[in-house]
């Protein structure tokens, strides 16, 4: 009996150790998996919440218009700035017009005319412009816009062919001084020349300038948009006692003779 338990056992101790020895011969001719890279699946170190990150917004279109304006701007002004220091001759045109464009007085009259004429009046903010005083001249004849209002009546005691400028006319003592012609003031108390004294200049519509010095009193401010027959200021006194004023008109860098458009007496 024990002769049959030990040959039993020896067999299943055979069987095992035959069982084992498939199994590691089966691990030795396996082939080794190994994992690629873009397949490992790893977790972040840290958590981003979603729209803790928030993109700038574009420039709008009107933006993007204006920053390029404003750069342009600042260019030119370096170019120029540039030109006038260095002071090359080459430069001397350009120089010369820029500063002819700051000394010369602008438009205002003549565009507002021509924004009138192409839109019309902007809600009416700015009074009827009328180039004449009422009752002067018959403002239906072609020749009515040629025509201006006499300041105040009075003789000239020193007439256009004397200084080549303007004329002087003696009035009454604290006489008003009414505007020529509507449109804007552009200086108000004095042009650079001490013999007319404080003085009015006004732009108008077709391009001249009316001026008027030996001003006592200015009744205006600057920019004002005034009509022709607006009461500007009051005259001065000379040693005699009578009131006195200058008058002149200008188109450009020209006089122009008052005695030709307006008769003072």
């Amino acid at each position: 009996m024990s002769k049959q338990l030990n040959k039993v056992k020896k067999r299943l101790e055979s069987r095992r150790r035959e069982i084992q020895g498939n199994v590691k011969q089966r691990e030795r001719t396996a082939p080794m998996l190994v994992h690629k890279h873009e397949d490992a699946r790893e977790e972040p170190d840290f958590y981003v919440e979603p729209g803790s990150f928030k993109s700038t917004p574009p420039l709008k279109k009107g933006q993007d218009h204006f920053l390029i304006r404003a750069m342009l701007s600042v260019c030119i002004f370096l170019i120029i700035a540039i030109m006038f220091k260095t002071g090359a001759p080459q430069f001397e045109g350009v120089r010369q017009f820029v500063k002819g464009s700051y000394e010369q007085e602008f438009q205002f009259a003549a565009v507002a005319n021509w924004y009138e004429n192409q839109f019309g009046r902007p809600l009416a903010l700015l009074p009827e412009p009328r180039d004449v005083a009422l009752g002067d001249v018959n403002e239906e004849e072609p020749e009515a816009e040629m025509v201006y209002a006499v300041p105040a009546s009075g003789q000239i005691s020193e007439g256009f062919e004397q200084n080549g400028r303007g004329v002087y006319i003696e009035t009454g003592a604290n006489t008003s001084i009414e505007a020529a012609k509507g449109g804007y003031v552009i200086t108000v108390g004095g042009i650079d020349d001490e013999e007319i004294g404080k003085a009015v200049v006004v732009q108008h519509y077709d391009g001249t300038e009316s001026i008027y010095g030996l001003l006592n009193d200015i009744h205006v401010n600057m920019y004002d948009h005034i009509q022709a027959g607006h009461e500007i200021g009051t005259v001065s006194t000379n040693e005699e006692g009578r009131g006195v004023y200058y008058f002149a008109l200008k188109q450009g860098d020209q006089y122009i003779d008052p005695s030709d458009v307006i008769s003072f007496e």
